[in-house]
């Protein structure tokens, strides 16, 4: 119970467990299905984590700032609201994904991948409910329920050939389901008290989104427009090589989110007091712990990437050919914590024009380079134009963070620089 009850410990845990069960379940799922049926679920999930990327904008944003400060009598409403605004944005959300099936040719997928859609945003609702309120060891409990379970029930099914497509999205569903079902009775009890403040709580949410919004949809994008680029100008093949090499170095990511999880608080606090020389001292003690714990495996996939591949995919001898994009990915994974790093010191100084311009820029660059080096070189181009804009992305917040050093040094206040008005004008 120490554990749940530090913060530290049972936020990263929370996020290790969540990484961990998205990392196995698309390492069984590319051993068990050939490359096109494993590249349209590519496809048809990197849509959902894009939805969800605006889900977390609009619903799950406004709810962590009410949850985290409100009475904890009030979590009950707040929750409830999310959950109504969840079932609304559906309206627009399953058009989307009904494209994206009608695009692969395999529309009997339509109801099960809606479902879990729905199913794993109002899973996230009653998530972020309990992190909000430090309760990690609920937030855990329900994301074992999700994220763990759906495994072993998954490779049952593979091991008899009893798996297919439609057979994941529905067992996907009925674990979200089952881990966001303590979220039905109390929001349906409450959401009839929604109806007169509804309009309220949209604007409410919109001006609450609508700072953090523009970043998100940019790194979003940044994440999938490659394997987007790949699906339309090459074969659903390519996509499920792309994922399945991305995957490999996935296990870098609880560390990168987790870094940015515990800095942008701790800057927040320390930032009237800080230095910049401290400031950079921290970032220096945080960066170092974190590279500690992803440099061994990103070495052993620079340096073996054909065994690391076989290890991971055994039989699929299509994955193993691409090595040098593996190793490329790899090097994209350390940019990225890079950069996580320091865009959480922007935000923990609330520089939200210079976030925004980090995620800005890279995507710019995969939108013209980036699109060109994949159209013309396939897999091999998408995970160098991925090296190229992570890189990018880190530079541009390396050189942000510096100019930090005329915000926080002693000026007269005619002299403060860009960030204090930033501040200014979020705060207005």
């Amino acid at each position: 119970m120490k554990l749940w009850h530090s913060e530290l410990a049972g936020g990263l845990t929370d996020q290790t467990m969540v990484s961990l069960g998205n990392f196995a379940l698309n390492i069984l799922l590319a051993r068990s299905f050939g490359e096109r049926d494993y590249g349209a679920f590519a496809l048809i999930l990197s849509f959902v984590l894009f939805l969800n990327t605006l889900h977390q904008a609009f619903v799950i944003f406004p709810l962590s700032l009410q949850g985290a400060s409100a009475n904890p009598a009030r979590m009950p409403f707040f929750v409830a609201v999310a959950a109504t605004l969840t079932f609304i944005e559906m309206a627009l959300f399953f058009p989307v994904i009904g494209a994206v099936i009608w695009s692969v040719g395999q529309l009997n997928l339509l109801l099960p991948a809606c479902a879990f859609l729905l199913a794993w945003q109002l899973q996230e609702v009653w998530r972020r409910g309990f992190i909000a309120r430090a309760r990690y060891g609920a937030a855990i409990l329900v994301d074992f329920v999700r994220y763990i379970l759906p495994l072993g029930a998954i490779a049952v099914l593979g091991n008899f050939r009893f798996l297919s497509l439609g057979t994941t999205f529905t067992l996907l569903t009925a674990f979200a389901l089952a881990a966001a079902l303590p979220l039905a009775p109390r929001s349906i009890v409450l959401i009839g008290s929604l109806r007169g403040r509804l309009a309220e709580e949209l604007r409410m949410h919109w001006a609450t989104a609508a700072p953090v919004l523009g970043a998100n949809i940019l790194a979003a994008l940044s994440n999938q427009w490659f394997l987007w680029l790949l699906a339309w100008s090459h074969d659903l093949s390519s996509t499920a090589v792309l994922m399945a090499l991305a995957n490999i170095v996935a296990f870098s990511n609880p560390v990168i989110v987790g870094m940015e999880n515990i800095l942008v608080p701790e800057i927040a606090r320390r930032r009237e007091s800080l230095s910049f020389s401290g400031l950079l001292n921290l970032l220096r003690r945080r960066g170092l712990a974190a590279f500690l714990l992803i440099t061994p495996p990103l070495l052993a996939v620079m340096v073996w990437p054909a065994m690391v591949l076989h290890l991971f995919y055994g039989a699929h001898r299509t994955y193993a050919q691409f090595t040098l994009p593996l190793q490329m990915l790899a090097g994209a994974s350390a940019a990225t914590l890079a950069s996580f790093i320091l865009s959480a010191t922007l935000r923990g100084y609330r520089a939200t024009g210079a976030v925004f311009r980090m995620q800005l820029y890279p995507a710019l660059f995969g939108a013209l380079l980036g699109s060109w080096l994949t159209l013309r070189f396939g897999i091999g181009g998408a995970c160098l134009a991925t090296l190229l804009a992570a890189l990018l992305r880190a530079g541009i917040g390396a050189w942000y963070v510096a100019r930090l050093r005329q915000a926080i040094a002693p000026a007269p206040e005619s002299e403060a620089p860009m960030f204090r008005s930033a501040d200014a004008r979020q705060g207005a």
